[in-house]
């Protein structure tokens, strides 16, 4: 990385930064996805302004910064920080809602020190995000050496850019979020049938890539139209929540969980065998058969696929012809070999 000592020409193109800050507005607006937006900000900013380090500081439930990004040295142990609001620096600027600027942070009492890094001259130029307002966040650039010092006209650049960066990163934010809830279940938080379509397709392709194994539960209540009808809608849509919680608390962080619709519910499996799926289902089963893991007494038909080495386009078909094929029977179907595995469980409780 290029030393403080580099920048003695640092007031030099300040009107040149101004014309390639309108220029940057667009691009950066543009930009939709958290990431991107992320990456560009750090680009973006090191055209107009020169820095050693930048970072991106997120809030977390407004409490607590962590580094969503961070170009430069000491980036390992950045990220690993934890900001209190109104610690430091960060905090205190993103607790206030103003610009700090600290031409002398290794001496600052404000400032505090990143454990595992080496103390040395240095300046920060901390801008909180703010948009619409709401605190997204905070800016901070870092410069060390004897031609640290941020200028005047510097800051205010800085000030502007953030300005725009704030309603960028809102706006990327509430993409995302718009896009996970057209993704999510209303009622159970779970995956929806589209998020599920999407998945199943990437959770083929990888297994196909890999030639890895990839496994599918169908989850078919049996008796839901008759908690409905004996004791009323709400009590249903308990009962889907707290089967959907069962579900949730079976699987791992890789797994992928859906409500298709209904009283229909699935579950994905990377690097699943049909064995393994087997020994799944049954565990459900055997759970469901417990008086106290269900707010209601429920039937379940589970009915398992797996695909090993090879084409996965068929799972979904196969998975809801064994649902179907002994929906209600009480037993537990060995597994074919060796392409397609399947069976159906069922579990009453």
């Amino acid at each position: 990385m290029a030393s403080a000592d580099a920048y003695s020409d640092i007031g030099a193109p300040i009107a040149d930064g101004y014309r390639r800050l309108a220029l940057i507005v667009r691009s950066l607006l543009s930009e939709q996805a958290v990431g991107a937006v992320l990456a560009r900000i750090v680009s973006e900013l090191r055209e107009l302004v020169r820095c050693d380090d930048v970072a991106v500081w997120e809030l977390l439930h407004g409490r607590e910064l962590v580094a969503a990004i961070v170009d430069g040295e000491d980036e390992d142990e950045m990220k690993a920080l934890r900001i209190a609001l109104g610690e430091g620096i960060t905090g205190s600027a993103v607790l206030e809602r103003e610009l700090i600027l600290s031409n002398a942070a290794h001496i600052d009492p404000r400032a505090g020190h990143v454990p595992g890094t080496t103390p040395s001259p240095e300046a920060i130029a901390c801008v909180p995000l703010i948009a619409r307002g709401g605190s997204l966040g905070a800016l901070s650039l870092y410069r060390r050496g004897r031609a640290r010092s941020f200028l005047p006209e510097e800051v205010e650049l800085i000030r502007h850019f953030a300005d725009v960066a704030a309603i960028a990163l809102d706006n990327a934010k509430t993409v995302a979020e718009l896009e996970r809830l057209a993704g999510t279940d209303d009622l159970t938080g779970l995956a929806n049938r589209r998020s599920f379509q999407e998945a199943l397709r990437r959770y083929a392709a990888e297994a196909r890539r890999h030639r890895a194994s990839l496994s599918l539960l169908l989850f078919d209540i049996d008796n839901f139209k008759e908690i409905n009808d004996t004791r009323g809608h709400e009590s249903g849509d308990e009962a889907l929540r707290s089967f959907a919680s069962v579900l949730s608390g079976r699987a791992r962080a890789s797994d992928f969980i859906a409500r298709l619709g209904g009283d229909e519910f699935a579950m994905l499996l990377p690097r699943t065998n049909g064995a393994e799926a087997m020994a799944l289902a049954s565990d459900l089963t055997a759970h469901l058969h417990c008086p106290a893991a269900m707010a209601f007494a429920l039937r379940v038909s589970i009915g398992v696929a797996s695909c090993a080495s090879g084409s996965c386009d068929g799972l979904l078909a196969e998975a809801d012809r064994q649902l179907y094929l002994q929906k209600g029977a009480g037993r537990i179907s060995p597994p074919k070999e060796p392409q397609t595995h399947a069976a159906s469980p069922a579990a009453s409780g």
